[in-house]
C-alpha cells in the first residue's frame, strides 16, 4: 500500500475522508512508519559504508544516511563495539595505545554543512591506512504521496497504528485505545517474522576482550 492508500483506507473506517483529514492522516503515516523504522533493526533499514581511514586517525565519520552504526570491521577483521566506562574498566591506555584497532566506541553525532554524521573511535589509533566496514542503522526515508513502506509485511502495522492515531484525532478515544493493542499485537507479529520466517542462520559469537591475546588459550 502506498502512503495515500493508507490514509484513504483508514478515512473511510473512520468516515473522514475530506481532504484536511486526509493530510493529517497523512503525517499520521509519516511519523508511525518512522517508529516502526525505529523500533527495530529490521533487514531493511540495515546498510553498510566502506572508506579508507589513514594512518593515525582514530575518530571516523561515517555517512549522512547512517543513524548508527551496529557493527564494524577493520582490515577484513571484525571490531567490537565498547563504551568508555568499559575501556577504563579494562585498559584506559587503550585511548592513546597505536596499533590495530580491536574495539569501537560510538560518539555522538556531528552536524556541518553537508549533514549529520555517525562517529566512531578506534581503539587502538591506526598505525596504517586500511579500508573500515560498518555495519549501521539507517535513517527512514521519507515516503511520496505514491511511495509504499520498505518494510516486509508492515501494512498491516501501518494501518493499526494510523487508524488509532485517527480515531484519537476524532476524540474516540475508547475505539483509538483498542486499535493501539491491535497495532501492537501486528508490530509483534512482524517481529516474528522477522525471526522466524526470514532467511537467517543463527550461531553464537564470543567476546574475547582485547587485552587477551593467542597465547593466552594456548
Amino acid at each position: 500500500m502506498t502512503k495515500s492508500n493508507i490514509a484513504n483506507y483508514v478515512g473511510e473506517k473512520v468516515h473522514s475522508t475530506d481532504d484536511d483529514s486526509q493530510a493529517v492522516f497523512k503525517t499520521f503515516v509519516d511519523r508511525r512508519y518512522e517508529m516502526i523504522w525505529n523500533a527495530e533493526l529490521w533487514r531493511e533499514s540495515l546498510g553498510t559504508v566502506s572508506q579508507t581511514v589513514a594512518s593515525g586517525v582514530d575518530t571516523v565519520s561515517l555517512s549522512t544516511t547512517m543513524d548508527f552504526p551496529v557493527s564494524a570491521y577493520w582490515d577484513e577483521r571484525e571490531i567490537t563495539p565498547v563504551d568508555y566506562q568499559r575501556v577504563f574498566q579494562m585498559n584506559p591506555a587503550l585511548l592513546a595505545e597505536t596499533g590495530t584497532p580491536t574495539d569501537f566506541i560510538v560518539l555522538p553525532k556531528v552536524t556541518s554543512a553537508s549533514g549529520t554524521y555517525s562517529q566512531i573511535k578506534l581503539l587502538r589509533i591506526p598505525d596504517d591506512a586500511k579500508t573500515l566496514l560498518v555495519l549501521g542503522k539507517l535513517y527512514v526515508t521519507e515516503l511520496g504521496d505514491n511511495d509504499s513502506p520498505m518494510l516486509s509485511g508492515v501494512d498491516n502495522t501501518l494501518v493499526a497504528f494510523v487508524e488509532a492515531d485517527a480515531l484519537e484525532y476524532l476524540q474516540q478515544y475508547a475505539k483509538a485505545q483498542a486499535k493501539l493493542q491491535e497495532a501492537a499485537a501486528h508490530l509483534q507479529l512482524m517481529r516474528d517474522m522477522e525471526k522466524h520466517q526470514s532467511a537467517r542462520v543463527q550461531q553464537l559469537v564470543p567476546d574475547v576482550e582485547s587485552a587477551w591475546g593467542y597465547n593466552d588459550f594456548n
